[in-house]
Parts: C-alpha cells; structure tokens; sequence
C-alpha cells in the first residue's frame, strides 16, 4: 500500500513537473544562472550585500530579461528591458505584486504597497492619493522647517568629526513622517522610538533569513521556529506604535474638531470615509515607507556631495538666490520647485541609488510581450537599478547635470522609475521630492560636507537600499562672506 502510495505521489510530481515546464516553455529562450549557480546562491551563507551584489550582476551578465528557475516548478524573469516595463508596469491590468512582499505585511501593515484586493486597491489609491497630494490643505513645509531646525541643531554637536548619515538621517526621517501623518512630535521620545527602529530593524533581519530559506517560507514549517516568536513581537510593536498615537489623536479630534480651513491629515483621512482599520493599515505602511526611503535618498545625496564640493557650491548659489542669506528665512514650496539644480542632484541620486532597487509584478493573464506571449501566473522582477545602468551612459558615475533641460531629453523613455511607473507608483512621490529638496539645499545653506578618505559604501538591497557600513561624512560649519 504505501510502495503504491509513494509511485502514485512520484507520478503526481513527474507529471506536475512536465506541465509547468511545458506551460513555461515560452521563456526558454532567455539566458540565465545555471541550476549550480543557483544551489550557490540559495545554500551559501551571504550576507545581504552579497544577495544585493548577485542579482544586480545577473542582468550585467546576460541581458535585460534574465530567466530565474529558483524554484521546482515556476521560474522568474528578472527585467530591465523597455518593452516589459511598458506593457506590465504601465497596464492597469497588471497590478498584482508577489507573494514574497505580501510578507512584509505583518510589519508594515497592509497598505497600498502590499494591498491584493486590487478592486479594494483601486479605491483607496484615489482616496489616499488626493489626501497626500492636497498640499494646499496639509502644511507639509512648517512639518519640513520646525525639523530642519533639529537636525541642524544635531549636525552642530558634531562638526568636524565623521557622522553617519544613514543613523543621522533615519531618525530624523522618521520625526518627519510622524509628525506629518499623525501630528504628533516624537523627537524627544527615545525609548519609544528606539523600541519601534530596533523592532523594525529585527523584523527585516528575520525577513531575510526567512526569503533566503527554501523550508522557512513555508508558512507551517515557519511558526514552528523561534524566528516566528521574534516576528510576531516585532509586528505587535510596530502596530502598538502607531495605534497608540492614533486612537489619542481620533479621540481629540471627537472632542475638539478642526473648524479651520487648514486640515491635517488624519482630518483628511477621517473624513475619506476610510474605516479605522483600513486607516491604521495605511500608517503603518506610510510610517514605514515614507521615512526610510526619504532619509536613504537624502543620505545617499549628501554622502554623494561630499565628494563633489563644486556641486555643493553650485546648489547653495541657487539656495540664495531664490531664497536669500537670511538663516531666518526658509525655502516655501514655490520656492522648492525652481531649484532646478538640487532637483538634478536628487534625480541623479535616485539614478544611483533607488530606494527600492527591485519591484515585483505577478500576471494575472497572458500578455503578449513583443512577439512572446507570457502565460497567466508568470513572476516578474523589475530590476530599477539593472535600467538605470543599461539606459545610462558612464552608470556608476555621479553626474547630476544629466538631467539638465538640455541632456535630459536623451534619456530613453520609461528608462527611469526610482519611483516605478504606472498604476502602482510610489503615491507619495510628490512630498518625497519636495522633502529631499528641502533637506539637501538647507544643509548646504548652512554646511559644507567632506567626505572620509577611501570609504565605499558596502550596498545592500534590505527592502530599502542602505550601506551596510554606513555613509559616514564631516560636517563643517559654511563660512558666508
């Protein structure tokens, strides 16, 4: 009975196995690592640096569609090339993201970014993007100047010394972003914020070790190691963090609503007609998103500068030329938008260094791509960075006048997307753009940045981009004539 059992199971597998195969027959044609590689890549001890390094170096090695089979029975394309992006990025069809980032969920809750509902999806996308977009209503620029003047403040305490950017900027990230969506100042609570940047912190590490693990994605093989203990803790602080704000906030407004033309947020979410659920699920996520990849694009800014001084000349001339000498006197959003030159730092930054190095889409039918056809069910990875090298002439190098007026209509189209493309976008892109402008052009105004002798930035794809060895700087107080 059971030599019957095991055939009849060996018979299931061998026949499942040709199926897939033959259903993905299409895609055979695209080069590839080999099975060896692979078993390298998956077994292998390696640290995120050494994932981050291997996968960007696949579309180096063999081209804009790379074919992935990782797994027994459904391969994965990795791609850089114009004719995905147009037809899956830019389709409104094609808005199913993978499994793999569905994961992410238990920390950062089941925003938009990991929403799978898509009918669910649609709505709340229109509800929050008018929400986030309407800066005639949300004072975005007070929330940028009242912080400025903090980080400021601690730029001062260490002039002249090294000082890391990423440890400098992520917490001063996250003060932003708080006090934009839940009006609440979070500067001078430490043990809070500690607890919620070390959960996070924790969380990522174990999504890492849990993605790089053939049995640990496994849902029912995952709950019974003790990282399952560590990542539901993690997510019950991340949500604790935040609803703890929340229902404060709600309970004040019930008492003492806003008569006032000016709305905050949370004025404006309450009355999208969003339950508390689903409101509590979008700042999670927006807490999240909204200040590690801010902080990741300034840090790699200013780490960038650093090496340049004509470059920081260059956008402190235009500081003060729009905005004036006066240390009194702060850039106003109008003002943000003719810094034509520290807008080319920021794309060339995000050029470099995208935030998310890698976005997902699963289909959800056939496509016809060029002249395959892709059946229903096929993973793509979209490499960001992998067409930003490929689309970019002298890619590794920092060189912001790119994008000048003059140069910047060479650049292919739809050749870059640090914030994706199409109906799945980053939907905060607009206060993210203003931000690092704000941020790069007022420490100019006040500093001046040297770089620290043979530092490289060890790169590491941890769902935001970071360096794993930091982006260490000297601050040096700028001398006005």
């Amino acid at each position: 009975m059971l030599l019957i059992l095991f055939m009849g199971l060996i018979s299931f597998f061998t026949f499942y196995y040709f199926y897939q195969t033959n259903k993905y027959k299409i895609i055979d044609d695209y080069p590839g690592p080999t099975p060896l590689e692979l078993l390298k890549f998956v077994l292998l001890p390696k640290s995120t640096v050494d994932s981050y390094k291997f996968v960007v170096s696949l579309n180096k090695k063999y081209g804009p569609v790379v074919k992935i089979w990782i797994r027994p029975f459904k391969p994965t394309l990795l791609v850089s090339d114009e004719k995905f992006i147009k037809h899956i990025l830019l389709s409104k069809e094609h808005v199913n993201k993978r499994s793999l980032f569905q994961l992410l969920e238990a920390f950062v809750g089941s925003g938009l970014p990991m929403m799978s509902d898509i009918n669910l999806w649609r709505q709340e996308r229109k509800m929050i993007s008018h929400v986030l977009n309407n800066q005639f209503n949300i004072d975005y620029i007070s929330t940028f100047k009242t912080h400025a003047i903090k980080l400021r403040d601690a730029i001062n305490k260490n002039l002249n010394q090294p000082v890391d950017l990423q440890m400098l900027l992520l917490r001063h990230g996250l003060n932003i972003v708080y006090d934009l969506l839940l009006n609440e100042d979070i500067s001078n609570q430490d043990d809070r914020v500690n607890r919620y940047s070390t959960a996070l912190k924790t969380f990522f590490e174990v999504y890492f070790d849990r993605i790089n693990s053939p049995l640990k994605i496994n849902d029912i093989i995952f709950k019974l190691t003790n990282n399952y203990k560590i990542w539901t803790k993690c997510s019950e602080e991340a949500k604790e963090f935040i609803e703890s704000t929340l229902k404060t906030v709600i309970e004040l407004k019930k008492k003492s609503p806003n008569k006032n033309d000016r709305k905050d947020f949370i004025d404006l979410l309450l009355e999208s007609g969003l339950s508390y659920d689903r409101i509590l699920a979008q700042l999670r996520t927006l807490v999240v998103a909204g200040s590690d990849t801010v902080s990741a694009a300034t840090g790699f800014a200013l780490y960038e500068l650093a090496k340049h001084p004509e470059l920081q000349e260059r956008i402190y001339q235009e500081y003060i030329s729009i905005v004036g000498v006066d240390e009194n006197v702060f850039a106003e959003f109008s003002d943000i938008q003719q810094m034509s030159f520290a807008d080319c730092v920021m794309k060339e930054t995000l050029r470099l260094y995208p935030p998310f190095p890698f976005i997902s889409r699963t289909l959800i039918k056939s496509a016809e791509i060029g002249d395959k056809v892709f059946p229903g069910d096929t993973d793509l990875v979209f490499s960001i960075i992998g067409s930003h090298y490929l689309n970019f002439e002298e890619p590794t190098k920092f060189k912001p006048e790119r994008f000048l007026p003059e140069n910047a209509t060479k650049i292919p189209a739809n050749a870059y997307l640090p914030f994706s493309l199409g109906p799945r976008d980053c939907i905060g892109k607009i206060v993210a753009i203003a931000e690092v402008k704000f941020l790069i052009s007022y420490i100019m105004r006040h500093f001046t940045l040297h770089p620290i002798n043979d530092h490289k930035a060890d790169i590491a794809g941890e769902v935001v981009l970071t360096s794993k060895n930091g982006l260490p700087v000297i601050f040096k107080k700028r001398i006005i004539e």
